[in-house]
């Protein structure tokens, strides 16, 4: 595990010796067992599991007192994968495009906004056209809505009390009022609408892609509001359930 160059940080070292051992360890690395282990300093060892622990890198049993990985590993895991992200979903987005005629998008949560990691314009004369890397606040479109479902009420209740209503559309919600109204629906139903609350025109319909119970993106159906009757939302839904679910298979057997 030791690296033989000159040039390496002692501390940086221990700290990915420590991230390591306790990986192979399956959990039943101990204090005594990375002392040894690994030849670190008593002071220096109880110092360094102190800061991961408190960091959120590390976990300690609190019967055995033994160490796991904790909850930060599986967290920068998560936010690292965006390129492989997009490969996995851009040929399924392209399936349901074709299989919708519409334009569809992969998003993936970025703070207090959402971001589009991947796109697949639809074929008709009238379409939208998404881009990758557009960002928009969470309140205002139907990924975004996802999102705050999949939030606690308390930290719904902060990110609203935190966030200042941009009027992007004369139908852009204007109130945490609003939000708040929506949430038990889509929390229900798995679905989120923005009626032309982003972009004039353009109703957008989001479902999540969940694996292992974790919410990795969001894939949303931008419909001109002209094709959007309730002939076809019943269709355009199945067929976004489908295709989230095709999406969180693909990138649990890829990912994780």
């Amino acid at each position: 595990m030791k690296s033989d160059s000159a040039t390496t940080v002692k501390s940086a070292d221990r700290v990915l010796d420590i991230l390591e051992t306790v990986a192979n360890g399956a959990g039943q690395a101990s204090f005594s067992s990375l002392m040894t282990d690994l030849g670190i300093p008593r002071s220096s060892l109880f110092q360094l599991l102190g800061n991961l622990t408190a960091r959120g890198y590390l976990e300690q049993d609190a019967s055995t007192l033994r160490y796991r990985l904790g909850a930060k590993i599986a967290e920068l895991s998560r936010r690292r994968p965006a390129p492989q992200l997009q490969q996995i979903v851009q040929p399924l987005l392209k399936k349901l495009s074709q299989d919708t005629n519409e334009t569809v998008g992969f998003y993936v949560r970025d703070g207090d906004h959402v971001i589009t990691i991947a796109t697949q314009t639809g074929g008709q004369a009238l379409t939208y056209t998404m881009r990758v890397s557009e960002k928009a606040p969470l309140y205002a479109i139907s990924s975004g809505k996802i999102v705050l479902s999949h939030m606690s009420d308390a930290d719904v209740k902060a990110y609203l009390a935190r966030t200042t209503f941009e009027k992007f559309t004369p139908q852009t919600f204007s109130s945490a009022k609003q939000m708040l109204e929506q949430l038990p629906a889509i929390r229900s139903d798995g679905f989120a609408y923005a009626h032309e609350e982003f972009t004039v025109g353009i109703i957008g319909v989001g479902t999540g892609v969940t694996v292992k119970g974790e919410l990795v993106g969001m894939l949303n159906l931008a419909v001109p509001s002209a094709r959007f009757t309730k002939a076809t939302e019943p269709v355009l839904r199945q067929r976004l359930r489908a295709a989230a679910e095709e999406m969180a298979a693909a990138i649990e057997k890829a990912l994780y």
